[in-house]
């Protein structure tokens, strides 16, 4: 994975949008939102914060296991157990673990309690790490992550080895949550997690990925990037038609110092020198609702586009619904990675024009269902790859919302001698086969999707297209595959339901402190977003 290379312009921020409302207690480093009378104070040296050493290094295991290594994804987290009191152990807040910052650590005791008291900002899957920390007093970190090659190996028949002759466990959610996919949401489905991991150093978990135990975030960084590569090994000698196990996984405390400081090295390069103590400045946004809806169009064009997401290319295109003419919709007509504000067109739907960008879709998508406010299209090759014969189906839960499947517009019925894009039955088709699903698959050709809010859709994109490479990485493995929606099961309870789709200020509440709190867009869009440079 290739380091996503920062450049930042200077830009007025508001703290509070990024350090969440509603937190009820400070996070290590105190009171973060120092105001105008405060600045003389600010100047001062900062005191050290208890376990500083600790703290810093937990904040660069984020950064790197993002950044530099591309274990972790937008949801993913790395914890340390405290060097002081073996009952206590830090995480970031709920925040994507490649901005994390020292103003991000909170303090949790066995119980996944935050010591400092109640908050309504912990990450949703806190118990999780108290789980292991309680039963494994020999561990001092613990990595929870969603890469491809982890999710695949769940979901397969096929075991993921750690080396000749030892295969990882796999823990089932479903017998412990009414027979529901999700996350570890509970002391108890935690304590069951941790059960299945037992004295092992890894646990797969089904539809979900994987939890790992180190005695050291260096160690730890080092055994959760070696599993991959042999994830990854095994993967290429089932395609070649061999079997043959990849060596084991050896304690190396010498090579786990020597990856440590390099990566090390290279993250504080990219923040001179210093561990980032704040969150990273969001760009401005406009004030006026107008200008707030093309802000946020330039970002979603230039998120989908980068290679950390790889939804659009220069071809396909993301537009947004004016905020207030329901019947006109803006998309830029520069290429994806490229577009500025002065690229944006306003079209309106009650008279389009002729293009040849397919807007017939979003025309018609946006007549038929007010409540749509963002559609895309788009060609990922791994979702083109499942938009004929093998159908795409939920393989992780991040992507849960494909439910049964989405519909299949097929491009043969369309009249072969106009151009694809510029045919005037392809909007009406793409919209009808669409209905209220998230998106629809033309075949053989790409993907429409349609969401109520830009944040939404970037989101539920970047899912849809990470679950079609877990869904051909597990087909490749050529076990039987168990997908979300092969074993019908009750309904989620709501606020459950809301947890699991991820984003936005709902969830599942955390750490004692009421109903959880995110960022309005979703944590995936702050990062993305503070890190996916705007030139």
């Amino acid at each position: 994975m290739t380091r996503t290379m920062l450049t930042w312009r200077p830009v007025t921020v508001v703290l509070g949008a990024l350090l969440l409302v509603g937190c009820s207690s400070e996070t290590p480093t105190g009171n973060a939102g120092a105001g105008a009378g405060d600045q003389a104070a600010a100047s001062q040296p900062a005191a050290p914060l208890p376990e500083q050493e600790l703290l810093e290094d937990l904040v660069l295991a984020n950064r790197i296991l993002t950044r530099e290594v591309g274990i972790l994804d937008i949801q993913a987290h790395v914890s340390a157990r405290s060097k002081t009191n073996p009952n206590h152990w830090y995480m970031a807040r709920f925040v994507a673990p490649g901005g994390a910052t020292l103003s991000d650590m909170v303090e949790y005791d066995l119980e996944s309690v935050p010591v400092n008291g109640p908050r309504n900002d912990s990450a949703r899957e806190i118990y999780l790490h108290g789980q292991i920390f309680k039963a494994r007093p020999d561990v001092m970190a613990v990595v929870h992550a969603h890469s491809p090659e982890f999710v695949a190996f769940g979901a397969t028949s096929v075991p993921l080895y750690w080396g000749p002759n030892k295969p990882v466990p796999v823990w089932d959610i479903r017998p412990l949550n009414g027979g529901r996919n999700g996350i570890v949401s509970s002391n108890l489905l935690g304590q069951s997690m941790a059960e299945k991991m037992g004295g092992n150093e890894a646990v797969l978990l089904w539809g979900h990925g994987i939890s790992l135990a180190a005695r050291s975030l260096p160690e730890v960084i080092h055994r959760v990037t070696a599993l991959r590569e042999n994830a990854r090994s095994q993967m290429a000698a089932v395609s070649i038609g061999s079997s043959a196990q990849p060596e084991a996984i050896v304690d190396d405390e010498a090579a786990d110092k020597k990856a440590w400081d390099h990566y090390r090295r290279v993250d504080l390069l990219a923040e001179n020198g210093q561990v980032p103590t704040n969150p990273a400045p969001m760009p401005t946004k406009p004030a006026d609702p107008v200008g707030a809806a093309r802000h946020d169009l330039v970002l979603a064009n230039r998120i989908l586009s980068d290679e950390s997401v790889g939804i659009l290319g220069t071809a396909g295109h993301v537009s947004i619904r004016h905020p207030s003419n329901p019947n006109s919709y803006f998309v830029a007509t520069a290429a994806p990675g490229s577009v500025t504000d002065k690229d944006i067109i306003e079209r309106d739907i009650t008279k389009p024009s002729p293009d040849t960008m397919g807007l017939s879709i979003d025309d018609e998508i946006y007549k038929a269902n007010p409540d749509v406010k963002a559609v895309l299209y788009a060609q990922p090759p791994e979702i083109v790859a499942l938009s004929r014969g093998v159908p795409l189906r939920p393989i992780v839960n991040g992507a849960a919302f494909i439910g049964d499947g989405l519909a299949v517009f097929n491009l043969s019925t369309l009249d072969p001698k106009q151009p694809l894009l510029s045919n005037p039955a392809l909007g009406q088709g793409v919209a009808a086969a669409l209905g209220k699903k998230a998106g629809v698959l033309l075949s053989g050709h790409g993907v429409v999707m349609a969401r109520p809010s830009i944040y939404n859709l970037t989101g539920n994109a970047y899912q849809l297209r990470q679950n079609a490479r877990i869904q051909l990485q597990a087909m490749g493995l050529k076990g039987r595959v168990t997908y979300l929606n092969e074993v019908l099961a009750a309904p989620a309870p709501p606020a459950e339901a809301a947890a699991n789709a991820g984003g936005g200020p709902q969830g599942g509440g955390g750490g004692g402190g009421g109903q959880q709190l995110g960022p309005p867009e979703g944590r995936d869009w702050v990062y993305w977003a503070q890190t996916i440079p705007v030139r």
